[in-house]
């Protein structure tokens, strides 16, 4: 795995990158944690969203969930804490993790 170190002025102008390629209006943003908080929190003040709530999953590698697609192991996600339906209903939510390559 490549990895690269960035400065906070690096990360700063990478969200500013990210900001015109969020399309559509948001009232509100889900953060799943713990990846996601840091760009959660930078992306919710630059898009001046307020109304921010938190979401922790985890991805056991091996329990009666796990399946197999393509030789690669896929864990059915367990929520540990989810917002409740009612903090949710009504509103555009923009949802932020740090995750890329697999989509889960």
């Amino acid at each position: 795995m490549r990895r690269e170190i960035l400065t906070w002025s690096d990360v700063d102008k990478l969200i500013d990158y990210l900001v015109p390629q969020v399309r559509g209006q948001y009232d509100s943003m889900v953060i799943i944690t713990r990846g996601g908080l840091v760009p959660g929190g930078m992306l919710a003040e630059a898009l001046n969203i307020t109304y921010i709530l938190t979401a922790s999953v985890r991805f056991p590698a091996d329990f009666p969930g796990l399946q197999i697609h393509d030789g690669e192991r896929f864990a059915v996600p367990e929520f540990i804490q989810f917002p409740e339906d009612e903090l949710l209903e009504d509103r555009r939510i923009l949802v932020v993790d740090d995750v890329w390559t697999r989509g889960r």
